[in-house]
């Protein structure tokens, strides 16, 4: 009997070991594996439902960031609006200003976050070496983390978006929702690029904390989220522009208030859009594959 399942145990392992020599021999490295893509972001979704009033007090919390911007607002201006704020901006009332902003924030905010620290996650799980050793792209895990981060963030922020609209009373016209969809699309693709950028610059650093807190708040103070372009430093308001999300900003502002946007500046605002995508995705990758490059040579991939 002994000899038998000998033999059988034998034949199992020839079987396993012809199988992998079969999926090496025709294997053929790839830019993109969209499988493993799906793969990796249905894992972190699982492990988001795992937790759902998580993504409740994610959608609650920034009401808590919001309000006393808004507060302040009505405090010095009164309800609505003043005259020189809608001198400055061209809207009359900077509570539908804000809630836009704050909106979109919350992309860029999960960019900052959440895309670039996918690995660190893995690291303290102890799953980052096991991971970059698999025959995948580092794109495709990249871009899984990236879809599972969107799906996480878009539906807390329209908690934010329809939390902040019942209690602070404000609307929105959404006739234009076509382009809406289209230029937040653009802007979350660009920054998939921005993301890759930190995951590489976490990879070398480990604690991501310090650096990725100074780039979100670099990022908020320059972004026109609860102020207009037109109040900023000339300095400032150039950084602004190469930053995806002050041109989704400005438009879909223009867009869900009015109803309305110059055909020709919302083709402009797209082109500059696209412009920005292909920019931050080679600066992105870039900087990844060094990072990867880097903590491969020094051998500190899994290191703290």
């Amino acid at each position: 009997m002994q000899t038998k399942d000998t033999s059988l145990l034998e034949e199992t392992h020839r079987q396993q070991a012809d199988i992998a020599n079969n999926y090496l021999a025709d294997f053929q490295p790839r830019m993109m594996d969209w499988n493993a893509a799906k793969i990796f972001a249905v894992k972190n979704l699982r492990i988001a439902i795992r937790y759902p009033t998580n993504v409740l007090i994610w959608g609650l919390l920034p009401i808590l960031w919001l309000a006393p911007y808004l507060l302040m607002m009505t405090a010095v201006a009164g309800p609505g609006t003043s005259e020189y704020f809608a001198e400055v901006s061209g809207f009359d009332d900077f509570l539908k200003f804000a809630v836009i902003g704050w909106f979109i924030f919350k992309y860029i905010d999960a960019s900052i976050w959440a895309i670039g620290n996918n690995f660190r996650w893995e690291q303290f799980s102890g799953t980052l070496e096991p991971l970059f050793v698999t025959p995948v792209p580092r794109i495709s895990i990249l871009l899984g983390a990236a879809f599972s981060d969107t799906v996480q963030t878009t539906l807390s922020a329209f908690i934010l978006l329809f939390t902040a609209m019942a209690l602070f009373g404000v609307t929105y016209t959404f006739v234009a929702i076509g382009p809406i969809i289209l230029i937040m699309l653009l802007m979350i693709i660009s920054f998939y690029g921005f993301g890759f950028m930190l995951a590489g610059m976490i990879l070398v650093f480990k604690d991501p904390s310090v650096l990725t807190e100074l780039i979100n708040n670099a990022v908020f103070t320059v972004s026109p989220i609860t102020y207009p372009l037109q109040v900023l430093p000339a300095p400032a308001r150039f950084a602004a522009y190469l930053i995806p999300s002050t041109i989704a900003i400005v438009v879909v502002r223009e867009l869900a208030i009015t109803g309305t946007y110059d055909l020709f500046q919302f083709l402009q605002s797209v082109g500059f859009m696209c412009v920005i995508i292909v920019f931050f995705w080679t600066l992105g990758i870039a900087v990844f594959n060094y990072g990867e490059k880097w903590t491969k040579n020094r051998g500190s991939m899994g290191g703290f």
